[in-house]
């Protein structure tokens, strides 16, 4: 009977567990497996809505170390350490001031030209080279820039400076202290002082200072968009006179051409010392506009050197060796600079066809190079 008892306890037992089973009492829950038929769906992260996403902060832009670019120079009174001199601007005079200390200096200095006025910075220089060489420094190792982007330099100034002159040989800790004069535009603004000391060819040697409280230029944003065009590229097509010529770093256009003895009366005007055409050969004074388009920010340089020209003789003749009249094309330009100015190139008499030749100077890969046509 005891066993019996225990059997049928036991299978009691065994039927209420049961029960509990079935009625889900119990609280542990097994996940059920996906059958083929039944997909799971996941959304992958580049499918989340774009109303769900959280938009990335833009990024922060890195200002250009100072006294680098033209965008964030140093300030006028900052003691800049540029590579082997230590430079400090002392004294700023412009206009009518800078031209009475310039007329006293020398009875022969001439006024500024029609629409350009006289600058005066007086400059502090210390010699930090570590040889034990001489170096020179005078206002010709710096130049001045403001917002018409041309790059101003100590040859277009033909001055006597007031004393003391910055000029000197210094050795390694020697200091000096002098004026140097330069040419701006009237009213320019966003001047800046520019170091760039003469025969150093390192990339990174120039800085800027500015002279005018809150000065800052940046590169014209429409210069990247701009690209050459092959108008002239072939000496049997040249370009139009009238139309204007895109390189990769320059846009070109020809504003006057004056032939024969008209030009070599405008070579006599613009020096006296200028020769007379060879016997066989005739002038031809062209006026040019050019704007430099490069989006380096750094100056390029523009004279009559670039431009030669050709005609039916079918020879590459050299520019003569003239003063060119006034304005000269000889300049130096920043990105979106432009500047209008006369060259004069030659032909042999009677030559027709006449071409000019654009070609910049160490530019071997001849993609620069343009013929336009000097006739109608």
């Amino acid at each position: 009977m005891s066993s019996k008892r225990n059997f049928v306890s036991f299978l009691a037992l065994t039927v209420l567990l049961l029960a509990s089973l079935a009625c889900g009492t119990s609280t542990t829950v097994s996940p059920q497996p996906t059958n083929s038929n039944q997909e799971q769906v996941q959304v992958e992260p580049s499918k989340v809505p774009e109303a769900t996403k959280t938009p990335a902060p833009p990024p922060t832009p890195t200002p250009a170390p100072i006294g680098l670019s033209r965008s964030n120079p140093f300030l006028r009174t900052d003691l800049v350490s540029a590579p082997n001199w230590d430079v400090q601007v002392v004294e700023v005079k412009r206009g009518e001031s800078a031209w009475q200390d310039i007329q006293a200096a020398n009875m022969f200095n001439e006024v500024a030209p029609e629409g350009m006025e006289y600058l005066l910075v007086k400059i502090h220089a210390k010699s930090t080279y570590t040889d034990s060489d001489e170096h020179s420094i005078s206002g010709c190792d710096f130049d001045v820039t403001g917002d018409k982007l041309i790059n101003y330099t100590c040859s277009m100034a033909t001055v006597v400076e007031p004393d003391p002159q910055l000029d000197a040989r210094l050795y390694s800790g020697g200091e000096i202290e002098g004026w140097a004069a330069y040419l701006v535009a009237q009213g320019e603004g966003n001047l800046m002082l520019v170091v760039d000391e003469s025969f150093n060819f390192d990339s990174d040697a120039r800085r800027y200072i500015a002279l005018d409280d809150g000065a800052s230029l940046k590169i014209p944003s429409d210069l990247a968009s701009i690209k050459p065009t092959d108008a002239g590229k072939d000496r049997n097509a040249p370009a139009p006179k009238n139309e204007k010529i895109i390189t990769d770093d320059w846009e070109l256009s020809i504003l006057d051409v004056i032939r024969g003895d008209e030009a070599w009366k405008m070579a006599q005007e613009a020096n006296q010392f200028n020769d007379p055409p060879q016997e066989g050969f005739e002038y031809i004074a062209v006026k040019v506009h050019v704007r430099y388009i490069g989006t380096e920010d750094k100056p390029s340089s523009m004279d009559g050197t670039f431009f030669k020209s050709t005609g039916s003789a079918g020879i590459l003749h050299d520019a003569p060796s003239v003063v060119d009249p006034s304005p000269q094309l000889d300049i130096s330009l920043y990105p979106g600079g432009e500047f209008e100015g006369w060259i004069v190139v030659q032909a042999s008499v009677g030559e027709t066809n006449m071409m000019l030749v654009f070609e910049p100077l160490f530019d071997f890969s001849g993609n620069n190079k343009r013929f336009i046509s000097l006739e109608p």
